[in-house]
């Protein structure tokens, strides 16, 4: 995986923390955010592995996920 291939992340903000400020957090250290599901605590966003890494850096940030995509096999498989 390169460190400039753009995925998408599923980022799990603590409940302890405020969602609005860790959400600039997260765009000033480049994600690019596409949605913010605040009853969730989660925001869904766009970024290299670098990024990821940064953001797993932030106090407030519980996790940062690769989103994963899941296909069903073909039958004639």
């Amino acid at each position: 995986m390169s460190g400039a291939e753009v995925h998408v992340y599923v980022i799990t903000i603590s409940t302890q923390h405020p969602l609005e400020p860790v959400v600039s957090e997260l765009q000033s250290r480049g994600l690019q955010v596409k949605q913010v599901l605040a009853a969730l605590g989660q925001v869904i966003g766009e970024g290299s592995e670098d990024v990821a890494e940064k953001l797993r850096s932030i106090s407030a940030v519980e996790s940062v996920d690769a989103q994963q995509q899941y296909r069903a096999l073909d039958d004639d498989a």
